[in-house]
């Protein structure tokens, strides 16, 4: 299939046992392309271990989804821009994770400048938007903030998971547009896993 002095394929003899999944193939496609795969991820990503994780996973895929090739050129092309496009999914994921983070530290140092009594205010203003709530969500809510899971609330109230899961949804919704909710939306989430068991 490949001339051994030089590690280069028959191209179109490649790409046949590629497709027909022989495992001597993908021998051969992780000894052609896995370090420059992993190279080429790394001109824009700082860790290795993730640029090493990207390409792994795009050769599992590629396994697992018995994808098929007309030429070697056509796989070449594809695994240079799945291992581009996993990239640029990575940094976005990355950016996201850096700016919420900043978001809830900014709004944890304002929660710390709250004197008692802002405090007790605003739980005040929480608790009443929950009692606005309609009936079953506020149920449903309010079993969750006591730190009973989605199949316990289900069981006790003869419902489906689901239901459960689009109550609280509706209800999280409701508190986060609440006008009369006078923090924002990360401050009132952190007051209340601080005052109680609630969890996302």
């Amino acid at each position: 299939m490949y001339n051994k002095a030089t590690i280069e394929p028959d191209e179109e003899a490649f790409v046949k046992a590629f497709n027909r999944q022989e495992h001597n193939a993908y021998q051969m496609l992780y000894r052609l392309f896995y370090r420059a795969l992993v190279t080429y991820a790394l001109q824009h990503l700082n860790k290795q271990d993730e640029a090493e994780d990207i390409v792994q996973e795009l050769f599992v895929s590629m396994w697992k989804k018995q994808i098929c090739f007309t030429s070697y050129t056509a796989l070449r092309s594809y695994l240079y821009h799945s291992v581009n496009h996993a990239v640029l999914n990575c940094i976005k994921h990355q950016q996201v994770k850096e700016r919420y983070a900043k978001a809830m530290q900014k709004d944890l140092s304002q929660l710390h400048s709250f004197s008692d009594y802002r405090k007790e205010e605003v739980y005040r203003q929480i608790y009443l938007a929950i009692d606005r709530l309609p009936e079953r969500c506020r149920e449903i809510f309010l079993m969750h903030m006591d730190g009973k899971k989605n199949e316990e609330i289900a069981q006790m109230l003869h419902i489906s998971v689901e239901t459960v899961k689009t109550q609280k949804k509706r209800a999280m919704r409701f508190l986060k547009n609440d006008p009369q909710i006078k923090i924002s939306y990360g401050q009132w989430i952190l007051l209340l896993q601080f005052s109680c068991s609630f969890t996302f």
